[in-house]
């Protein structure tokens, strides 16, 4: 009886690890035919890893980001499918995310390549177009009488536009568009500041253009005729309807106003004479010229001001408007006078006396011609 019940027992081991091993055995076979998702999430990283290099993450971070989060889906995906019985693992679903990740960040890296070359050009194209801007500030902006706000505005988009310049150089395209785009907020604003200041300035032309005129018809009986062309920074002397001289000429810091009262530091437009000749000893400024400010007019449109409320009413008309020497300064920074350099003034001293016309004007040429065809 016990005999029997042991063979029982063997052959029953013998058929529960017959069927333990089958069980095993197809369960290894059930797990070696399930495709697992190591590869493909091993390509989605490198394929990330790849877009991101090309900075696919800056230039097209929409496609870049859908890439992380499916990349990113498919490892939560996968920690969840580990912690399940490994015979009801289901990997597919992995295997989706990550190939989708790779794809993406393909795209990304694609899109970035030929963005960054479309911002790269479109930068170099920036900067030609911003150095123009910049050149039309110092070629016609540059000697106005600006605000320093204006002032500073250019130089800070000078600034910008160089850190710009080193940014591209060195491939950092994203940094340099930024810099650039504060550098054109900044020339713009100069600019336009400017531009408005010359194009009021230049509204009295109609004037301006008859004064000189007159000015010259007066010379051609003989008489030599002082006409000064302010924008010009310019001092002629005319006979017989031509150029006899041409000295270059520095003013008041306020040399575009028309001056008003004492201390404005504008230099006057209209016509004058010459009343006095100071030779050396007789002025601090080499030799100069004394003109006949105010004039008629001059007082006229002062006491008007006046009893407009447009001009204080403590404050004088002022005088000792010359043209002298202590010029060539570069700058514009008499007191109102015309400033020639000391071998010009002694010149001119040689060729007027008193009595002589000076003409003061806002300029000779009109505003097109003067702007060189800048268009601003």
């Amino acid at each position: 009886m016990v005999l029997k019940t042991n063979k029982k027992a063997k052959w029953f081991l013998i058929v529960l690890f017959s069927i333990v091993t089958i069980a095993i055995s197809i369960s290894i076979i059930i797990v070696s035919q399930k495709e697992l998702p190591t590869e493909d999430l091993r390509l989605a990283r490198e394929a990330l890893t790849i877009a991101k290099e090309a900075e696919a993450n800056i230039y097209s971070e929409k496609i870049y980001n859908e890439s992380v989060q499916l990349y990113d889906s498919a490892m939560e995906k996968w920690s969840l499918e580990n912690d399940r019985f490994i015979l009801v693992r289901d990997y597919s679903q992995i295997i989706s995310f990550a190939k989708r990740s790779k794809k993406k960040a393909e795209e990304a890296r694609e899109e970035s390549i030929k963005k960054s070359v479309n911002l790269s050009n479109d930068v170099k194209a920036a900067f030609v177009n911003l150095a123009k801007k910049i050149e039309l500030y110092n070629k016609l902006f540059k000697d106005l009488p600006l605000s320093k706000s204006v002032f500073d505005a250019h130089n800070i988009s000078k600034k910008y536009l160089s850190e710009s310049k080193i940014a591209h150089e060195n491939g950092k395209l994203k940094e340099a568009e930024i810099l650039f785009k504060k550098a054109e907020i900044y020339v713009n604003h100069a600019n336009v500041a400017a531009a408005k200041m010359l194009r009021d300035y230049f509204n009295d032309h109609s004037k301006w253009k008859s004064l000189a005129n007159d000015a010259i018809a007066a010379s051609r009986g003989g008489n030599k005729v002082i006409l000064v062309d302010k924008f010009a920074r310019k001092l002629y002397v005319y006979q017989s309807g031509k150029v006899l001289r041409s000295y270059d000429a520095e003013f008041g810091p306020n040399w575009m106003a028309h001056k008003e009262r004492a201390g404005d530091k504008a230099t006057p437009e209209g016509n004058y004479r010459i009343t006095k000749k100071k030779e050396r000893g007789n002025t601090i400024y080499h030799k100069a010229l004394l003109l006949d400010y105010p004039n008629a007019e001059d007082k006229m449109r002062f006491a008007a001001k006046k009893k407009q409320g447009l001009i204080s009413r403590s404050a004088g008309i002022g005088n000792l408007i010359e043209i002298h020497g202590h010029g060539g300064q570069g700058f514009n920074w008499t007191s109102g006078c015309v400033g020639l350099r000391d071998n010009d003034i002694d010149d001119l001293f040689r060729l007027v006396g008193a009595g002589t016309r000076v003409t003061i004007v806002g300029s000779v040429e009109p505003l097109s011609v003067v702007s060189n065809g800048l268009d601003f």
